[in-house]
């Protein structure tokens, strides 16, 4: 192993002087994935990689055989229902993907709706994007990607006689809606460069014909299109790129009764308010999910005809520290999912406004969502309107994916279904959250697990997000035993920059003041070892996406705190990202990160850009990289360039630095079979081996 040398490709130097600083950039060449020296030498890097982990072949292996000999068993989540019917999977055997298949309410036999299986490519990558069946049955809208870039095909399918009946020719990625007279399919297009979905299209199956119908010129905006809980109208919203919660607040928002598709949408909140609104309809009104009063949202109705601001009345007022998350509407049932602190609550309100129940689940941070779906990429949740039974999932750190249905008249509940894991004994595991105080006396909270007789202090390994106001929840992983069982940690901290603690969290630390979300996670770290869960030089941080350019730029902040670093298809050029316009998302970046173009936010960014503050004479600590050549957020050579950088300023290469390139899937890595587990495994049995070390 001492003659093992990383490889290194060669330098093509490109000056550019901006706002009188000179970067220079000698690895942008790497941007052609057409170029076979492209190809070289992302295929020498993983050769480099192996061979630099030999040693540790045994205990992947070893760790892919626990990872194998967890999957969920038996059984499946609960059908969720359509009109007449309820939709279900089965996964036969030996086949790479579960089927879907329905029966009438009534309770007749099965039958097939679709089959992944029967799709040719699907057995090496599949990603379902839509899976929505129009109101009577008649029709299944669905859409794949069998590469990993995101490109989902749309196809409609006549359920009459199992033909496919339309394709959509451009790129129809995002949610799909029926209308009620089941037969028209509102449906959004992405632009050619992926910048954002910015039109909404409307299809008449019946006749195959299809135009547009909304378009949006705003490059900051995007367009979704949903139905109301009710079933009876549809809203079309007008949203930032990176509003990606489950209800994201719109800029604007109209309006079509959903029995009328070919009907003229009415603008009911203009953008020019200046507030974030999600809409909703129940009975005669309509109600608005708006932070016009404070951050954390308040919840008012309007009439239908008249939904203007003076016309507003007040259901729920805005509370400080109280998310009102999201909102549910059942017939006869109001349901709000508010979070205080990291902790969720279901409420349950009356149409007289009596709180009839109040769901609280014992985990101290978990994933709660509400409803039932496809798990489709695009995918909505969706309740029967028509009852009285809300369905909602629970997962955390220790409780594996569990379905729980409550009865909201009568305030009780039943599990449905709960994944059970081969092996898996709760009780040997506890999760707890630790606060630590950052530089300006902030609480920040982490989400911890460990074994229950694992011996304090000893080894963390700390997970983060920290951008565009995205939450980031623990859930039940069955693959993370593996390290738990071996007597480390684990931990997600809720860096601001996130949005776990409400919007004031997120918008603390954006533009000049991103760099909050890496002290925190110094903060976090540092306080961990005070508080004496983790051993100094005991610390692995992992992120991936912008939490990988997170982790990375910390590393570069304190390079003495961390044992190592995980970074999966990381953000790792910040500014090149945002000044060049041709790349998804660059635009949007700037409201996070500050724009490139103004002199002082250049400066900002320039402090803190993974890329451009590697140095000789800044020695990082051992880290891990990946990128997958089909990724469509973080595009290949992002990573691949940062690693040759940071290779070429360390005289011996930098050899801890370890590089793996995945050409099956894309962002997320592996949809099935062996390189599911061999990913995970891998990113494993390095981090256990940099913690072994830090312990011998």
């Amino acid at each position: 192993m001492e003659d093992l040398q990383p490889p290194l490709p060669r330098a093509e130097p490109r000056i550019r002087v901006l706002h009188g600083d000179v970067t220079v950039d000698s690895y942008r060449w790497l941007r052609d994935r057409e170029n076979p020296d492209v190809r070289a030498y992302l295929e020498a890097e993983n050769s480099y990689a192996e061979q630099a982990t030999a040693h540790l072949t045994g205990l992947k292996e070893e760790l892919i055989a626990e990872i194998e000999g967890r999957l969920p068993c038996e059984g499946a989540p609960p059908a969720f229902q359509v009109g007449l019917f309820e939709y279900f999977q089965r996964h036969d055997p030996g086949l790479s993907h579960p089927a879907w298949w329905r029966r009438p309410m009534t309770r007749g036999s099965a039958e097939l709706v679709l089959d992944p299986n029967a799709i040719p490519g699907a057995e090496v990558f599949y990603s379902l994007g839509v899976f929505e069946p129009s109101d009577d049955g008649r029709y299944m809208a669905f859409s794949f990607d069998l590469i990993g870039d995101e490109n989902y095909e749309l196809i409609v399918r006549d359920m009459a006689d199992g033909r496919d009946v339309w394709r959509d020719p451009g790129r129809a990625t995002g949610r799909v809606v029926w209308a009620a007279d089941n037969h028209t399919l509102f449906f959004t297009r992405e632009r050619a460069d992926r910048r954002h979905h910015d039109q909404i299209v409307r299809l008449d199956v019946e006749v195959g014909i299809s135009e547009v119908v909304f378009e949006e010129v705003n490059e900051r905006l995007a367009v979704l299109v949903r139905r109301s809980n009710s079933g009876a109208w549809l809203f079309l919203d007008v949203v930032t790129t990176y509003s990606f919660s489950v209800q994201a607040g719109a800029a604007e928002v109209w309006c079509l009764p959903a029995d009328e598709p070919g009907g003229k949408w009415r603008r009911i909140l203009k953008r020019e308010l200046g507030h974030e609104i999600y809409a909703e309809h129940w009975g005669d009104k309509f109600l608005f999910r708006v932070n016009d009063t404070g951050p954390y949202w308040r919840l008012v109705c309007a009439p239908i005809d008249d939904p203007s601001p003076s016309r507003w009345e007040e259901v729920i007022p805005h509370r400080n520290g109280v998310t009102l998350e999201e909102v549910h509407v059942l017939e006869q049932h109001l349901v709000l999912l508010e979070r205080e602190g990291l902790r969720p609550r279901l409420i349950s309100r009356s149409v007289t406004g009596q709180v009839e129940a109040t769901i609280v689940p014992d985990e101290p941070s978990c994933t709660l969502k509400v409803g039932l779906s496809a798990g489709g990429s695009y995918s909505v949740a969706r309740h029967p309107f028509r009852s009285s039974k809300l369905v909602y999932s629970v997962s955390s750190f220790v409780t594996p994916d569990t379905f729980v249905e409550h009865e909201l008249a009568h305030d009780r509940s039943a599990v449905l279904y709960q994944v059970r894991v081969p092996g898996y004994d709760a009780a040997q595991y506890m999760a707890t959250v630790v606060m630590a105080e950052a530089e300006d006396g902030v609480q920040v909270p982490i989400s911890l697990v460990a074994r229950r007789d694992r011996t304090s202090p000893g080894p963390v390994l700390l997970y983060v997000y920290g951008c565009y106001g995205i939450p980031s929840w623990p859930k039940f992983i069955a693959a993370r035993l593996s390290l738990l069982d071996r007597g480390v940690a684990f931990g997600i901290v809720h860096i601001r920059g996130g949005g776990e603690l409400g919007r004031p969290w997120h918008l603390v630390a954006t533009r000049d003041r991103k760099l909050v979300t890496h002290t925190d996670l110094i903060a976090a770290a540092e306080g961990l070892v005070e508080q004496g869960y983790a051993t100094r030089n005991g610390i692995v941080m992992g992120g991936r996406s912008a939490g990988g350019g997170v982790v990375l730029a910390t590393a570069a902040l304190r390079p003495d705190l961390f044992r190592a670093v995980v970074a999966e298809v990381p953000l790792t050029d910040i500014v090149d990202t945002e000044m060049d316009f041709t790349m998804p998302y660059a635009l949007n970046e700037t409201a996070e990160y500050g724009d490139p173009h103004i002199a002082d936010e250049y400066q900002y960014l320039r402090s803190y850009d993974p890329y451009y503050n590697l140095s000789a004479d800044r020695p990082l600590p051992p880290t891990y990289v990946d990128n997958a050549i089909d990724d469509g957020q973080v595009l290949h050579y992002q990573p691949a360039r940062y690693v040759a950088q940071r290779r070429s300023c360390a005289a011996d290469r930098d050899p801890e630095l370890v590089f793996r390139t995945r050409t099956v899937g894309g962002h997320s890595g592996a949809s099935h079979g062996p390189g599911v587990a061999e990913e995970a495994a891998f990113r494993m049995a390095w981090a256990l081996d940099q913690l072994g070390r830090s312990s011998s």
